[in-house]
């Protein structure tokens, strides 16, 4: 997931879009070897001025190309309580700047609002699949972010859906189902027109509460995906489609504290589902360092990412795991300063040993210690599992059960802990 560390929503990233920043965020993307970015458009700001929000699309289309990177691109947006007033799609005080709903729900809710006056949410669909729908360099555009399919959203994604396929019936398109049984529904939609459906299928697993869990998830998410490929097949084929986990954080249990980020927790996970098959891509939550996007996981104190706008990752071992390689990165294991005055419960930041690029122990090492600890983890929790637990004590439960992840680490690495 990508939005600029200066923006607080969608809105933002397109208005206040900077040239050389998209470009050094996307060199960092690079770095890591990534071959995609998933980002929010803005209907909003399309609506408000239409022009410059497709020269900001065709520079950051063109930067992403440079960089071998094809973007996954969102045009609308369900699940923030944020309303996208004025004053919501401007604020930048952490307490008041989150995401924001897109469209409108007033939109969502009166079909007159969306179905063909200009600038409307449809219009904006359709201007979309002329411009970019079918660009090479897109890899697909994705209708709404977890839509549902409670009418009325129902029946204005199902009309979005339709408006860019029938402008752009070559177009990838896919739907950010949080869930893949959504998909049946909005595949099967589309088709009572003769057009075609979802060419990918997704699923999203923020926070799963071990990798063991996550796992599961995602083979149940696979096995759905493939049943409803089939269903589909029995008509235009073909029996299979790409399976994304567009949105995944880390492990919800994995100390010192679930609330920082901690890729390292999920990533090789997530990397033995794509090599098993069992997924076809994924995407990270996010790629700058920033506070929750959401106004209750903000009020928690959760913050997701990894690069500082500076190019320091605030995690060396999440960025080589991500990688699968040792990178040559300053790793800064602490928030920006500017930080220090929100009014949030940040977790605190933990020091993290890793090896150094000169170190003679290679990526690969690096990898399987976590796979390693995952492992043991998940042997720890299923010898635990006949015994008690609840949140008050849970956390000191775990530390008996298990060492933390980076000190798992660091003795599989034979490298000292804190203490020694």
């Amino acid at each position: 997931m990508y939005i600029p560390q200066k923006d607080w929503n969608a809105y933002q990233t397109w208005a206040d879009y900077e040239n050389s920043v998209v470009e050094r965020d996307l060199g960092y993307a690079a770095e890591l070897g990534l071959n995609s970015v998933r980002v929010f458009a803005s209907y909003e700001y399309w609506r408000e001025d239409g022009p410059t929000f497709f020269a900001h699309v065709e520079h950051f289309l063109s930067a992403c190309h440079a960089r071998d990177i094809r973007p996954l691109v969102v045009l609308f947006e369900a699940p923030p309580k944020s309303p996208p007033t004025e004053a919501n799609l401007h604020a930048t005080d952490p307490e008041n700047a989150f995401g924001v709903h897109s469209p409108s729900r007033p939109e969502v809710l009166q079909p007159r609002n969306w179905k063909g006056y200009d600038r409307s949410p449809a219009h904006f669909a359709r201007r979309w699949a002329r411009e970019y729908a079918e660009d090479d360099r897109l890899l697909a555009t994705e209708i709404m972010n977890e839509p549902g399919k409670v009418r009325p959203r129902r029946d204005f994604v199902i009309d979005a859906l339709r408006a860019v396929r029938s402008e752009a019936p070559d177009a990838t398109l896919t739907m950010g189902t949080k869930d893949v049984r959504f998909a049946r529904f909005y595949d099967d939609s589309t088709r009572l027109d003769g057009l075609a459906g979802l060419d990918a299928y997704q699923f999203h697993m923020n926070l799963p509460r071990t990798p063991d869990d996550a796992r599961r998830y995602a083979t149940e998410q696979r096995a759905l995906a493939d049943e409803i490929a089939e269903e589909v097949a029995e008509r235009d084929g073909p029996a299979r489609k790409p399976l994304w986990c567009t949105e995944w954080q880390r492990t919800l249990e994995e100390p010192p504290s679930r609330f920082a980020p901690n890729l390292a927790s999920l990533a090789p996970t997530m990397r033995r589902l794509r090599e098993e098959g069992t997924i076809d891509g994924d995407f990270f939550w996010s790629l700058m360092l920033r506070p929750a996007y959401l106004r209750e996981p903000r009020q928690k104190g959760r913050v997701n990412g990894l690069f500082h706008e500076d190019g320091a990752v605030y995690s060396r071992l999440d960025a080589e795991i991500v990688a699968d390689r040792q990178l040559d990165l300053t790793g800064r294991h602490a928030f920006p300063s500017s930080w220090s005055a929100h009014r949030f419960p940040y977790p605190d930041a933990v020091a993290e040993v890793v090896p150094d690029s000169s170190d003679a122990t290679g990526a690969d090492d690096v990898n399987d210690a976590a796979f390693s600890a995952a492992e043991t983890r998940s042997e720890a929790e299923a010898r635990s599992a006949t015994e008690p637990r609840s949140e008050a004590d849970g956390p000191a439960t775990f530390r008996e059960l298990r060492e933390s992840l980076a000190e798992r680490i660091r003795r599989t690495l034979g490298l000292k802990s804190d203490d020694e």
